[in-house]
């Protein structure tokens, strides 16, 4: 495990690995031809190549932390286009994070967000009853239409109130099933891990119940450990280190006990952090690397590890687009394969939309505190999928699922947003397959 460290050897800490990155930008400018927020806002600070010079000049001690540095360092989304497209290699996404880290060692976390990351999440029952005493309203309130009084509450909570929001489960995704969920038909070929993610396990429990669904019936065992916790990229993305460490260690050392083959993820998100940020957080080691290792995205895995045969599947008569989530298709190279399974279904047509990889805007928390740029963003994505003339927009990824569909409500547009697993599922379901 990672040893603990002084808040001031933190502080250090940040401000050298920023250092290491900000040292290699040139200046060029690529980035502001590809950074979302900038092609919105016009401000050299919020694009890459400001903060990289931000972040020299605070290591420098030529500037202080003030108010129009952090709201420099919070406009980003950590969509990796940017470094995706830096000539010099630079990855300006960790930087930020960094410059998050160092001025929560500086002004310390705050009381909502130390309240939220290190309470509520870390407890995780708060958020599960939450959620359910929210389903119960919005059900109680006719799903809180467009013209629905209720709306002009919402600002008192930090929420537009033009905002459509996912209906809350009444019942946990994880309080459904078994922690070992046996294979159907058979030995099991293979033990899975299944980390459901937080809006899998409240929001979005139909994913869940297809993930199951698919692995069970075509022969693994699944196990859904019941202590797991968020995966900690909410957390870090807001500058708590500490907060994060603890939750990534946490799920290590939990999904540790079990004897797994692999470990399958529904969310973009969750999957680069237990692939890749989990690595900012525990100290390298054969454990480490076998872990990450097991770790797939579930197209990922089902497009590797399933014998899916034409007989199998049901006629779905859609037409289908699919958005690339930024922590899927830059954070782990994952682009083709929930293509595949798409393009298999039979009655499928799959239109590719215009910039399938350009971010929707999303960005976990971003699409809360910054909800007018990211539904500025976002407007560029839902033309791409009104212009594509589809009836669904496939995804994988569960904050890219509720924002989209927000705006696509919010421009009264008929096509729906769902995860490509459920669709797969679904022409699974209608073969009678599973």
């Amino acid at each position: 495990m990672t040893k603990h460290i002084s808040v001031k050897q933190q502080a250090e800490t940040h401000l050298l690995e920023a250092a290491k990155e900000f040292q290699k930008c040139m200046q060029c400018g690529k980035c502001r031809s590809v950074c979302p927020v900038f092609k919105e806002m016009g401000n050299e600070l919020y694009v890459a190549r400001g903060k990289n010079k931000l972040a020299e000049k605070l290591v420098s001690g030529d500037i202080q932390i003030t108010q129009r540095v952090k709201d420099a360092v919070n406009e980003c989304l950590n969509c990796k286009t940017c470094s995706a497209n830096c000539p010099a290699g630079v990855s300006p996404e960790h930087v930020v994070l960094r410059l998050r880290w160092y001025i929560t060692t500086q002004e310390g976390l705050g009381f909502f967000k130390a309240l939220i990351f290190r309470q509520l999440v870390w407890r995780k029952w708060p958020i599960t009853l939450g959620a359910l005493l929210i389903g119960v309203a919005q059900r109680a309130l006719f799903g809180i239409g467009p013209k629905n009084p209720v709306r002009y509450l919402f600002p008192l909570f930090g929420f537009s109130k033009r905002r459509f929001f996912p209906q809350m489960a009444l019942r946990s995704a994880q309080s459904q099933y078994p922690e070992v969920i046996p294979a159907k038909n058979g030995p099991a070929k293979g033990r899975i891990g299944y980390f459901t993610g937080c809006a899998g396990n409240l929001i979005y429990t139909n994913v869940v119940k297809s993930v199951v669904d698919i692995l069970t019936g075509y022969g693994y065992e699944v196990v859904i450990p019941k202590k797991q916790k968020c995966n900690g990229t909410p957390v870090l993305a807001n500058g708590d280190y500490e907060g994060a460490k603890m939750l990534m260690e946490h799920n290590f050392n939990l999904f540790q006990q079990y004897d797994l083959d692999a470990i399958v993820v529904a969310c973009s998100s969750c999957g680069m952090a237990l692939k890749k940020e989990i690595k900012l957080f525990i100290d390298d080691s054969r454990e480490l690397q076998a872990f990450t290792k097991k770790v797939y995205d579930i197209n990922e895995f089902i497009e590797k590890n399933l014998d899916i045969k034409e007989e199998d599947l049901g006629r779905l008569p859609y037409k289908v687009s699919y958005h690339d989530p930024c922590h899927m298709v830059r954070g782990q190279g994952i682009s083709e394969q929930p293509r595949k399974l798409l393009k298999m279904i039979p009655g499928v047509e799959f239109k590719e939309m215009k910039d399938a990889a350009v971010c929707c805007g999303s960005a976990g928390s971003y699409c809360i505190t910054h909800y007018d740029t990211a539904i500025k963003i976002n407007n560029h994505k839902v033309k791409n999928i009104q212009d594509a003339e589809v009836d669904y927009v496939a995804t994988g990824c569960p904050t890219c699922v509720m924002h989209i569909q927000d705006n696509l409500q919010q421009h009264e547009s008929g096509e729906k947003v769902r995860f490509v697993v459920e669709m797969l599922a679904d022409s699974l379901r209608a073969g009678k397959t599973i």
